[in-house]
Parts: structure tokens; C-alpha cells; sequence
């Protein structure tokens, strides 16, 4: 069912950067951003259960119906999603005679209603959090499903993360050795710490517990991975040659817990699918001519 409120979405963007050299070897930019979304489709399911005897439960044998009880179980696309990212970049080069240096640190705030991400339709990623998908009484579905404007609907998006560090460098070693390693850091995800239970009497139970004011409000896990590739090239003469290459991803195995459930608990870890990598290593030959 589509609602009268669904529009073309949009959004509004404003940036301001600064880079500046500050000498011969060592440049700094600086960036900040910020960005509204407006008009997100969404779809959740709004014929939801009512609580006639006024107890905080669903009985369809006691004669309680849903709103619309000549239509089951039906989904509206709901056209008021939206959104805002606000960050502030900041990035580091550095060359000198044998060593290359690139960082960036990131600090943001992503939020709306929208909880999968600003260019999603879906509220309940189950990539994200292990027990927000499932069942229909969970799936697509709002926390105040009679209010899909209320507060409790709004909080931090799946995917923002406070604090994003990556640092890159590159040496170049005695004896023509090249030696890269990359390091990446992500401060934890957040999740929603649901009752998993009908606590108002409308059939779902994606409901928030005493104390929880909205979605998301709860943080999970950081993710953190340090790659690493020394390399050799042999040359021969005429433009013939080849390069040995060693690449370990995960160098210090970092389990790197992912997907929690509404207690905080991972399900997913570092080498299962749709995450990052165990320790992996390979070695590879590149021939030229």
C-alpha cells in the first residue's frame, strides 16, 4: 500500500575543506560536511493488533482485532524517511627520501529513521543486527508503528560509526625492498537493545524496554586490521624482470566481533561471511617484459 505521503527524495549538502602545504614534504587537508536527507521511502507493517481491554496485550480470542480487520497483514510505503550525516575529515601526507605516509581520521554522526543507511529502504537489517530480521512480527517494522514520526523511530544508523582512522605508508628498504602496510580502525556500531516481546499489546514485538528512549541506542563492536606487503623486484635487463610479493591481510588476527544481537552478543566474526578477513597470506610473481 502506498501512502499520499511518498515524494521525490532529496537531499540538502553543505562542505567546506582547507589544504594546505606546508612544506616540501608534508600536506594537511582539512574537511567538514554536512547533509540532510528528506523523503526516504520506507515500508512497515501498519495493521497493527488493538489493545481493546486495555491489558498491554494482543488476544485475537478475546475478540481483539487488528485496525483493519478486512485486510491481514499488510506493509504502507511511508514516504517521510530522512536523515543527516555531519562529519569532519582530516587527512595527513608525508614523503621523505625513502618512507611515503598517507592518514585520515574521521569523525561523524549519522542519524534518522531510516536505520540501514541513508540510501536504504529498510529498517531492520539483519546484516547488521542478528535479531532485528526474521519474523514478521520484527521485520519491517517501527518501534511506534502509530507514530512513524515519533522520537523513539529516530536514533544513530546501523552504519555510523563516531570515529573511522586509516594510515598507509610506504618504505622503501636496503636492497630494493618495498615494504606497504595499511592499518584501519572503526569505532563500534550501534544496535538496538529490543524486548523481543509485545510489551503494548499491538502484535509486534520490536518494542523498546523500560528505560530505552529509541532505536540504536546501544553500541557493539569496534573493528580494527593491519595489512602488510614486502615486495622485491629482480631486474634482468631489456625490460625483463619480475617481482616477488608476500601479502598477509590481518596480521595480528584480530577477531573482530560483528552482528550482534539485542543483548550485545556477536554472531558474526572475522573470516564469516559478508566480514573481514582471518589472517590470510599469499605470495605472488609478477613477471615483466
Amino acid at each position: 500500500m502506498a501512502s499520499p505521503t511518498l515524494a521525490t527524495p532529496y537531499s540538502d549538502q553543505i562542505s567546506l575543506g582547507y589544504s594546505w602545504h606546508i612544506n616540501n614534504w608534508l600536506g594537511l587537508n582539512i574537511e567538514a560536511a554536512s547533509v540532510r536527507y528528506r523523503d526516504i521511502p520506507f515500508r512497515f507493517r501498519a495493521n497493527l493488533c488493538v489493545d481493546a481491554n486495555h491489558n498491554n496485550v494482543c488476544e485475537p480470542d478475546l475478540s481483539e482485532q487488528n485496525r483493519f480487520p478486512d485486510f491481514g497483514s499488510f506493509r504502507i510505503w511511508y514516504g517521510k524517511g530522512e536523515a543527516k550525516y555531519n562529519g569532519l575529515n582530516i587527512g595527513c601526507r608525508a614523503r621523505r627520501s625513502d618512507l611515503e605516509f598517507q592518514g585520515f581520521y574521521t569523525y561523524s554522526k549519522a542519524e534518522g529513521n531510516v536505520l540501514a543507511g541513508a540510501d536504504e529502504f529498510r529498517l531492520t537489517p539483519g546484516e547488521y543486527q542478528a535479531d532485528v530480521g526474521g519474523t514478521r512480527l520484527r521485520r519491517d517494522q517501527l518501534v511506534n508503528a502509530l507514530d512513524p514520526g515519533a522520537s523513539e523511530n529516530f536514533g544513530p544508523l546501523y552504519t555510523d560509526a563516531r570515529h573511522r582512522f586509516t594510515i598507509g605508508a610506504l618504505y622503501h628498504a636496503p636492497w630494493g625492498i618495498l615494504v606497504s602496510g595499511m592499518y584501519r580502525y572503526r569505532s563500534p556500531l550501534p544496535y538496538t537493545n529490543h524486548a523481543n516481546t509485545d510489551l503494548n499489546g499491538d502484535g509486534t514485538i520490536l518494542d523498546l524496554p523500560p528505560g530505552v528512549e529509541h532505536v540504536n541506542a546501544k553500541r557493539g563492536f569496534s573493528f580494527s586490521q593491519f595489512d602488510l606487503r614486502p615486495a622485491k623486484e629482480f631486474l634482468f635487463g631489456n625490460g625483463m624482470g619480475f617481482e616477488l610479493i608476500a601479502e598477509v591481510f590481518n596480521l595480528f588476527n584480530a577477531k573482530n566481533p560483528a552482528r550482534p544481537d539485542r543483548f550485545g552478543h556477536a554472531t558474526a566474526y572475522a573470516g564469516d561471511p559478508l566480514q573481514g578477513e582471518q589472517r590470510l597470506a599469499q605470495l605472488g610473481v609478477r613477471v615483466s617484459f
